[in-house]
């Protein structure tokens, strides 16, 4: 082995599991609340899309579903379209069986998925009773192949897709231009280290629109939704990341993270820019048709205070459980808990007096803002 390259365990493991108080199932509101607001745009496309036979089942998948309600809210979303649509054809008497597959990776929560779904007091899970939609686990990558060529009529994905496949390889090799010893995230690495996340992210973005190719049905639909950014480089997408770095870098230089640990250590994240997003549907344009695109800016200032009241530690302390939701599984299996958990701390301290400072100033202030795109897409 070459010693100019740096030996890293990280390995992102999936959302936090469990039900717990750090889970992403407990914790996971704040982009359900983004959704809520996100999802009923796509649904003019449903509405206008060709139906199957009600003889066949009707198939929807969700890419990266993680395991809290989230998933579970979008899929019933879109199956209650779908139903409007039988019946305003006056098919209501005939409206076909729903099949939902929930796919994330192999290391995701699919038991705290299932068993919030077959708990709750609606009962619209598939029961011996109750057949609202049938649910399958799929495990796996979502830049592969996942299901039979041509068998799905909807797919969608919220949040996802600016989760890399992998972390490029050469920002972990010392003698690479695109190095990023010192940094854990990219608003302050080198060009060359965001042009080789950039050709990850390229790459695995073609593979995701050539796999959905093969498994959508003629006139079925992709509704995706992920986070972009504004200009390529420098690579800022949220006002607050660099405080991570920061937190990061002070416990290196305090001794309780090693500097070896924490060069290994890079964000798994990739926010892509439109015209990179743009670039992957014209080479894909024989295969898509592109009805929707449109990007939203949400302020994390204007979420957070419409549920907490402006109060600034209980602001922080959602924040903190929105990143630990995420990342904290992966982050405690790579610096481990003790050191995990004094990160937290103190990212949670540093929005807290972010803040006060700023008094939990207007939208666009303080925490700052994420630009999510919508796209949706028909298979030609």
């Amino acid at each position: 082995m070459r010693q100019d390259v740096v030996v890293s365990n990280f390995k992102f493991v999936g959302m936090s599991h469990g039900d717990g108080e750090s889970s992403y199932a407990k914790n996971s509101s704040l982009q359900g609340r983004m959704m809520a607001i996100i999802q009923p745009k796509f649904f003019a496309m449903i509405k206008s899309m060709r139906l199957p036979s009600s003889e066949s089942p009707f198939r929807v998948a969700d890419l990266g579903c993680s395991s809290g309600p989230n998933t579970i809210a979008s899929v019933e979303a879109i199956i209650e379209q779908v139903k409007a649509r039988y019946k305003d054809e006056g098919k209501g008497a005939s409206v076909p069986e729903f099949q939902v597959f929930f796919q994330d990776l192999p290391t995701n929560d699919f038991n705290t998925l299932f068993k919030h779904l077959f708990s709750r007091p609606s009962g619209k899970a598939a029961t011996a009773q109750n057949f609202e939609f049938m649910p399958t686990a799929v495990p796996g990558s979502f830049y592969n192949r996942l299901f039979p060529k041509s068998t799905m009529n909807i797919i969608t994905s919220s949040h996802a897709i600016h989760w890399l496949s992998q972390i490029p390889d050469s920002v972990n090799d010392k003698a690479s231009a695109a190095y990023n010893g010192g940094h854990s995230e990219l608003h302050r690495s080198s060009l060359a280290t965001v042009q080789a996340y950039a050709e990850q992210a390229e790459r695995d973005f073609d593979h995701f629109l050539s796999a959905r190719a093969e498994e959508v049905v003629s006139g079925g639909l992709i509704l995706l939704v992920f986070g972009i950014r504004e200009r390529f480089y420098p690579c800022n997408w949220i006002r607050v990341i660099h405080m991570q770095e920061d937190i990061w870098n002070t416990l290196v230089s305090e001794g309780l993270v090693s500097e070896e640990l924490r060069d290994g250590y890079n964000s798994p994240i990739y926010m892509r820019t439109l015209e990179e997003v743009n670039k992957q549907l014209e080479k894909h344009k024989s295969e898509f048709e592109v009805e929707k695109q449109e990007t939203v800016q949400f302020s994390f200032q204007t979420l957070l205070q419409n549920k907490h009241e402006g109060d600034p530690r209980e602001m922080a302390k959602e924040m903190v459980k929105v990143s630990r939701g995420a990342t904290g599984d992966s982050l405690e299996a790579y610096f481990g808990k003790t050191a995990t958990d004094l990160f937290y701390e103190r990212y949670e301290h540093a929005l807290c007096e972010l803040l006060t400072r700023e008094n939990a100033g207007s939208a666009g202030e303080g925490l700052g803002s994420v630009t999510q795109i919508l796209l949706g897409l028909r298979r030609k």
